[in-house]
């Protein structure tokens, strides 16, 4: 990540992607914020969630995520953006409330995702996770 081109950018995109299980459990939010730029509607769905989940005193397990980077594509001149598209798979979760009953579940899935990222004045920041666009 300490790379200042497109592979440094693609690192930042894993790491991103990879903290989301880790924020999730912990409700430790500070690196995945410092990383999650104000546009990105994702990061705030994200940050919500863990936050919510540490007041309620909900317990989040499983969902660990792996990171293959597809594609990285040059970065845009207008928006200075570098689009990664990952494929992303994700294992099952399952969220509980204090008394140890499930209130939430995820299956084990595997997306396919487009990641924006750019330099942001202490390091790269994701601007974007979205779907990732038909070729």
């Amino acid at each position: 990540m300490d790379r200042e081109d497109a592979k440094g950018a693609a690192a930042a995109a894993e790491y991103f992607i990879e903290l989301y299980p880790y924020i999730m459990a912990t409700g430790d939010t500070a690196e995945f914020e410092a990383m999650s730029h104000e546009a990105c509607g994702f990061c705030d769905d994200a940050l919500a969630s863990a936050r919510a989940n540490k007041v309620a005193g909900y317990t989040y397990l499983g969902g660990a995520l792996s990171v293959e980077v597809l594609d990285i594509y040059q970065q845009d001149s207008l928006t200075s953006l570098i689009p990664i598209d990952v494929r992303v798979e994700q294992a099952a979760s399952s969220t509980l409330d204090r008394t140890g009953a499930e209130i939430a579940s995820a299956r084990h899935e595997v997306n396919e995702s487009r990641v924006e990222v750019a330099e942001g004045g202490s390091g790269w920041v994701v601007v974007e996770i979205a779907p990732r666009p038909e070729s």
